[in-house]
C-alpha cells in the first residue's frame, strides 16, 4: 500500500513540474521604419526621389565586408526593415542613396523568459532624424 502512495506522490509531483515549466514562445523584434522627408517635410518616395533603383540598406559585417539587407516599401510609403534586430548586441548598417548615405546602429536584446529580442536603440550618424511613435523620420538633403 505504502508503495502506491508512493507512486502517486511522484506522479503528481512530476505533473505540478511539467506543468509550471515555461510555455513555448517567441517574441520577434518590431521592424525598424525609417520616413524619408527633405527639408521642407515632403516624403521623398511619395515624391519619387527615393525609389527601388537609387537606394539600399547593408549590414557592416567586418573585415571591410557588408551585406545586402531586405526592406519593403509600406502603403504610407515609410520603408520598413522587417529583418534587422533579431540578433542580440549592438548591429552597424549603412543606408546608401543617390541623395545621402549615413551609416546606424542597432541596439537589440535577448528577451527575457520568451525567447526573441528587443530593439532597445537605433542612432543614426550624420543625419538629421527624430523618434517618433513607430517609425523614425528622417531629413535628407542632397551631399
Amino acid at each position: 500500500m505504502n508503495t502506491i502512495r508512493l507512486y502517486l506522490i511522484l506522479a503528481c509531483l512530476c505533473l505540478l513540474i511539467t506543468a509550471c515549466e515555461k510555455k513555448d514562445c517567441f517574441t520577434p523584434p518590431e521592424p525598424v521604419v525609417f520616413e524619408f522627408v527633405d527639408t521642407e517635410g515632403n516624403n521623398l518616395v511619395t515624391t519619387g526621389q527615393l525609389h527601388k533603383d537609387n537606394f539600399e540598406f547593408r549590414e557592416e559585417l567586418g573585415n571591410h565586408e557588408n551585406e545586402l539587407v531586405e526592406y519593403g516599401i509600406r502603403e504610407d510609403d515609410r520603408i520598413s526593415l522587417p529583418k534587422v534586430g533579431w540578433s542580440d548586441g549592438v548591429i552597424q548598417y549603412k543606408f546608401l542613396s543617390t541623395i545621402k548615405s549615413f551609416s546606424f546602429l542597432i541596439k537589440a536584446t535577448k528577451n527575457k523568459g520568451c525567447g526573441g529580442t528587443t530593439i532597445e536603440q537605433v542612432t543614426l550618424d550624420d543625419v538629421e532624424y527624430e523618434q517618433k511613435e513607430g517609425y523614425i523620420l528622417v531629413i535628407l538633403e542632397r551631399e
